[in-house]
């Protein structure tokens, strides 16, 4: 029963995002369900060893970047570089839980990581999605008492924001068109059900299938307020294939995890 709620949240969620479905939109919905069953039936040993791949080809798009700076006008593969650059601090982040360090070790790991996203969303001109994601890092850090952390994190986030400013890029926007007030209704209260549900099932268990969709779905959240609170000029409300791409794998989780596959 839960794992049909979680479903039909879900959908509602997608349908939030996605707005007016013509056959392309339908299409994507219909892609995005397709991925979050795929990656249910999936062993939960393979997402769990997902961290090490992730974060080597994260950093293998950084030194790309380097050696080759153009970015190609490519869609498919900007969406790629993003969902690399974000789970690959979001896996490190909850593995952090998994297999605590020293804090020298952790911060240093965290910040190459860091740097290493923004850089890859510089180059790819998605630096501004880094704002929503860094604020929901800093609560998810908050969470899980690491504190210590913060600073750095806000430091290099305000880094960020000088180099989108210096960029010539707006920060703030005129806000999102063609959004109804029923749809954002619907928008923010599945949004806030599927953080309320990750999180009563990260208070439950600390482990890793826990901490990811609760992680997944504070960024989300954080992403819908700021874009429609303070008018973000970027977010995933301006990309809903990214953000069927990032969301799948929450999904997906939090239902292994309500099924007790974990």
């Amino acid at each position: 029963m839960k794992k049909v709620f979680i479903t039909v949240i879900t959908m509602l969620l997608m349908y939030s995002f996605l707005r007016e479905l013509d056959l392309m939109r339908t299409l994507t919905a219909l892609a995005g369900l397709g991925t979050i069953y795929i990656m249910y039936r999936l062993p939960m040993r393979i997402l769990e060893n997902m961290k090490y791949p992730l974060i080597i080809l994260s950093l293998l798009v950084t030194a790309f970047f380097f050696v080759y700076p153009k970015m190609p006008s490519i869609y498919a593969l900007k969406v790629t570089i993003v969902f690399l650059s974000f789970y690959s601090l979001i896996f490190y982040t909850i593995n952090m839980e998994e297999k605590p360090r020293e804090f020298f070790k952790e911060i240093t790991a965290l910040s190459i990581l860091f740097f290493s996203s923004c850089f890859n969303l510089f180059m790819t001109g998605s630096l501004l999605l880094m704002f929503s994601f860094a604020l929901a890092l800093i609560l998810i850090l908050f969470v899980l008492e690491r504190t210590r952390m913060l600073p750095f994190i806000a430091g290099y986030t305000v880094v960020a924001g000088i180099l989108v400013w210096q960029h010539g890029d707006n920060i703030l926007g005129s806000g999102l068109a063609g959004f109804g007030d029923i749809q954002k209704y619907v928008l923010l209260a599945s949004s806030f059900i599927l953080l309320i549900v990750s999180f009563a099932f990260f208070v439950k268990k600390k482990s890793i299938i826990k901490v990811l969709p609760f992680f997944g779905f504070l960024y989300v959240t954080v992403d819908v307020l700021m874009v429609l609170g303070l008018k973000l000029a970027t977010g995933l409300l301006y990309q809903p294939i990214l953000f069927l791409a990032l969301v799948s794998p929450m999904v997906a989780v939090m239902l292994k995890a309500e099924g007790g596959k974990a």
